[in-house]
């Protein structure tokens, strides 16, 4: 309205000017000069209102301008009222970031400081601790698999779930999620998973490290055994030993269509014929078989009065050789030791078939040196039998002394070849039934070395050479061929040289009859030190007088 009025106005002093301009223009064309005056006022008139006017529109932008500059300072003031608490939260948020990193350092440290050996349990709850102070809503954390169970904090109705193998991990927090916060605590969780599990893992391979190491070292022993039942026993008492919980462990060997049982009771190994149950079964199958419950297992046959949980039954077969090695335990049989039988089966196995082999080879070894021995006889025909008698004289008497298997064995292959260079002594001197000449009685005491040469052209039977080269050695050092007296001599021809003597004596020869054993044992302890060691002769005594 206001401004129509200005208009309205505006109009009227112009047309009041344009008005007096006229008049006054026509009074100077009629000559009227002194009317110039009025011209002058109404100019003087026209020039006041243009300035009033000038002056007001000018007064009316400033105003405006004013305004606008006021209120341009306000939105600046709000504007860097703005930037102030932006600062503010910048700086806040800054210093927030530095206690983050401060806190995520010393959890990076916490982790990095891991040693899988250590129960991780402290670790755990460390983090949670600092995880806390990152994540407010953060309340409480929860592992569990079959061996432990860890709670730290508080438990809530929300929840974050992971599982991994037989392990689970559960966060409890007190209200929603932000993305970033979830984000955060899952990954918390998968390292809790991890080291619980990296730990547990840590520790069943240290435990399977040392069954292995026990099991490399039972095997050493084991596979220096020569007679299967020996070995079979030392087999059970080693997984007796091997597998914790064990109530029952067998050997199954499958001869002439029938199943033989091998098994220890009161730690004494004995043998049945089975006919049912669950080492029949793998035998039937060709099979594994493994049974977490046995009361599950119908055709189980139990003979632990209900003692036995699980079982496993392992068969293999190698070269035509099958058995079954099977456990019995009174709580679950785990991966490992299942992996473990599974070996120990491939194992003898293999070793059973080398074994059958080898008790083959040295069937035919022996009865090789009893042909070479029995030749030394059709010679002699008054030593028939002399030399496996004394190689099984020795041999007891070997046993008796306590030497290992080894040597005992080492020892009858010497005995039976003892004589065997007598080949080499004309027959006439051996089947001479008067006494011998000094010519001829040197002949004779030349077969120890003649038996040395022949055989030790067999390779690696260098020492059962050097034991026939002195079994004719006595004690006080006046025995041939070397005079060797004492311990110079071996063990094993101090040995054979009682036996020897012994048999000798018992036995008939061209130029007497055997003498009865009374004179011959005295005859043995009449030259105890001079002619045969004293400790051996007490045992030799013993076991002779026993006969």
């Amino acid at each position: 309205m206001t401004e129509k009025m200005e208009k309205l106005i505006n109009l009227l002093e112009i047309s009041l000017v344009v008005l007096l301009s006229s008049f006054s223009f026509l009074e100077i064309l009629k000559g009227n000069l002194l009317s110039l005056a009025y011209p002058c006022l109404v100019f003087a008139v026209f020039l006041s209102l243009f300035r009033r006017r000038w002056y007001r529109n000018l007064k009316n932008e400033m105003n405006e301008k004013s305004e606008e500059m006021s209120a341009m300072n306000q939105e600046l003031t709000a504007l860097n009222q703005q930037l102030t608490a932006v600062n503010q939260e910048l700086e806040a948020s800054y210093e927030s970031l530095q206690i983050l990193s401060t806190q995520l350092a010393r959890i990076m440290e916490t982790m990095g400081e891991m040693d899988l050996e250590v129960d991780p349990v402290p670790t755990l709850e460390r983090i949670f601790y600092d995880v806390k102070k990152l994540v407010e809503p953060l309340s409480g954390l929860e592992l569990k698999n079959s061996q432990r169970s860890i709670a730290v904090g508080e438990f809530t109705e929300n929840l974050l779930y992971k599982e991994a193998g037989k392990t689970s991990a559960k966060i409890f927090v007190s209200r929603e999620l932000e993305r970033d916060e979830e984000m955060f605590l899952n990954s918390v969780l998968n390292f809790s998973l991890f080291l619980l599990n990296a730990h547990d893992s840590y520790l069943e391979v240290m435990k399977n490290r040392d069954t292995l190491s026990r099991m490399i070292s039972s095997l050493e022993e084991v596979l220096g055994v020569s007679r299967r039942t020996e070995l079979i026993e030392k087999i059970l008492h080693y997984l007796k030993d091997m597998f914790p919980g064990i109530v029952l462990s067998s050997v199954s060997l499958l001869e002439d269509g029938k199943i033989k049982t091998f098994f220890l009771k009161n730690g004494q190994i004995e043998v049945v014929n089975l006919k049912r149950g669950i080492v029949v079964k793998a035998f039937e199958t060709k099979k594994d078989l493994f049974v977490n419950d046995v009361r599950d297992f119908p055709e189980f046959y139990d003979v632990t009065n209900g003692r036995t949980r699980s079982a496993a039954a392992i068969f293999f077969e190698y070269e035509n050789t099958p058995l079954v090695l099977e456990i019995e335990k009174d709580s679950e049989i785990t991966e490992y030791e299942l992996s473990s039988l599974k070996m120990m089966a491939r194992i003898l196995a293999i070793f059973f078939s080398r074994l059958s082999l080898y008790r083959k080879l040295r069937k035919t070894f022996f009865q090789t040196i009893e042909a070479f021995s029995y030749a030394v006889e059709l010679k002699d025909p008054y030593t028939s039998g002399h030399s496996l008698r004394v190689a099984d004289y020795s041999q007891e008497i070997a046993r008796r002394m306590g030497l290992p298997d080894q040597v005992v064995e080492r020892i009858r292959i010497a005995a039976v070849l003892h004589d065997i260079g007598k080949i080499g002594v004309r027959g006439a001197i051996l089947n001479k039934t008067s006494k011998l000449t000094k010519e001829e009685y040197e002949e004779v005491k030349k077969h120890p070395e003649l038996g040395e040469k022949l055989i030790s052209k067999i390779e690696d039977f260098s020492d059962i050479a050097k034991i026939v080269r002195h079994h004719h050695e006595w004690y006080s050092g006046q025995g041939y061929p070397d005079g060797l007296r004492g311990e110079e001599i071996p063990l094993e021809s101090r040995i054979i040289a009682i036996a020897d003597a012994f048999d000798a004596m018992t036995s008939d020869r061209p130029y007497r009859k055997a003498m009865d054993r009374k004179t011959a044992l005295e005859i043995l302890r009449r030259n105890e030190g001079s002619q045969w060691d004293p400790e051996i002769l007490k045992i030799a005594l013993d076991y002779f007088s026993g006969l």
